[in-house]
């Protein structure tokens, strides 16, 4: 028998998946399409996590939000319930609402990841791949009877991050607390989740996940002395929490823009001027693979391999270093991706992209001897289902050889 105290406890373990931001007048519609809660009055733990915005209306009209959410196509519906769910305020989310066509909802989705990079200007976007990167991560890792993003445990691992450290404990095992402060032995598995710091909250934060009989999951255990204290973590930027943050960029107050982007600052401009002019180069011969990993209905993060050649060295016996410039485009010749990065034998770079075809261009330069070689083909990219079914992440194909 469970005491009183227990009873209390095992009832704040919140038992449902994901609902959106109360701020919006919507939440309860994308809620509805995305939720799987444990039991019918089971409430989320989301509003106790993500900060909420300044409350406003979205639309005049009282049916206005309700049905352009229907309006919505079906990808940028996922976009908005389940890629960016934990990072979105809800002035960004009315204003991709009132958005009316594909392309606009492309130019909006750019600039609300650059809004959040710690350099703007640069094609590489941290924050985009770091999120996408801690989606993929805690489906694997927490993912059954729901993906991964949904549950609590990576709830908070895509808000915060790895903690510093994990301290399981089986049932049965003593608590060492008085009899009138809790039970005397552990009446279910949990976790406790040690964070060093927090933005917003401060040091030591010790994070509770009870497992759930019902949910069949570990479940984020509000602390009874103060169940609001997340509510006060700075979640603007994805490495807060790992010494990484930039304080301007995470206190400033974002101004929405949908239209086209300032193109970024290049370091290889000789690379990409090789990709626009169509320029054949063969001097550096090297491979490339994809693996894909599911993060969402609407977003698949390929991770692209890059084996560079080893047997050339420089005068000095250093390693060969190369310059690889790297770009993604739709068949339209629309640029989805732009990477640069300096590497040695091999490399890999993350890009998360919509379902669909693809064209890829890759140029490796060697540092030292200013040899270039090329790379120009196409590639599809599976769906969550997709993976789900074959298992996700992919199994890693063989490195490919240059233009196949």
């Amino acid at each position: 028998m469970i005491d009183g105290v227990v009873m209390q406890r095992h009832q704040a373990i919140i038992c449902a998946a994901v609902l959106l931001c109360p701020s919006l007048c919507a939440a309860q519609v994308l809620a509805q399409a995305g939720q799987a809660a444990c039991g019918e009055n089971a409430q989320s733990a989301q509003s106790n996590v993500t900060p909420a915005p300044t409350r406003h209306s979205c639309f005049d009209q009282p049916d206005g939000t309700r049905n352009a959410l229907h309006r919505l196509p079906a990808s940028a519906h996922f976009w908005l319930s389940e890629d960016v769910v934990y990072v979105i305020t809800s002035e960004e989310r009315c204003a991709f609402l009132h958005v009316n066509t594909d392309e606009e909802r492309d130019q909006f989705i750019e600039q609300f990841w650059y809004r959040r990079a710690s350099d703007p200007n640069s094609p590489d976007n941290d924050f985009k791949i770091e999120h996408y990167r801690r989606i993929a991560f805690v489906n694997e890792k927490y993912g059954s009877q729901l993906p991964g993003w949904k549950t609590d445990r990576g709830r908070i691992y895509i808000i915060f991050g790895p903690s510093d450290s994990v301290e399981p404990h089986e049932a049965g095992e003593k608590t060492d607390k008085p009899p009138d402060r809790g039970p005397e032995a552990q009446p279910f598995p949990m976790e406790k989740w040690h964070y060093r710091y927090i933005e917003g909250i401060g040091e030591n934060v010790v994070l509770d996940f009870e497992y759930s009989a019902l949910c069949k999951d570990y479940r984020l255990v509000l602390p009874e002395s103060d169940p609001d204290r997340l509510l006060r973590a700075d979640v603007s930027h994805p490495f807060g929490n790992l010494g990484h943050s930039n304080p301007t960029r995470s206190t400033e107050k974002f101004e929405i823009y949908v239209g086209p982007m300032q193109a970024p600052r290049l370091r290889f401009k000789d690379l990409e001027a090789i990709v626009t002019s169509q320029i054949v180069r063969e001097q550096v011969h090297f491979h490339h693979r994809f693996e894909f990993l599911g993060a969402t209905n609407a977003t698949t993060l390929a991770r692209l391999g890059i084996e560079l050649p080893s047997q050339a060295h420089p005068p000095d016996g250093q390693m060969v270093a190369y310059e690889l410039f790297v770009r993604v485009s739709k068949p339209s010749g629309w640029v989805v991706d732009t990477s640069e990065l300096t590497a040695g034998e091999d490399a890999h770079v993350d890009v998360p992209l919509a379902p669909g075809t693809y064209r890829l261009a890759i140029v490796a330069k060697n540092v030292a001897t200013g040899e270039v070689g090329v790379v120009r083909t196409s590639f599809d990219v599976p769906t969550y289902e997709a993976l789900e079914k074959t298992g996700s992440p992919a199994a890693l194909s063989p490195f490919v050889n240059p233009g196949s």
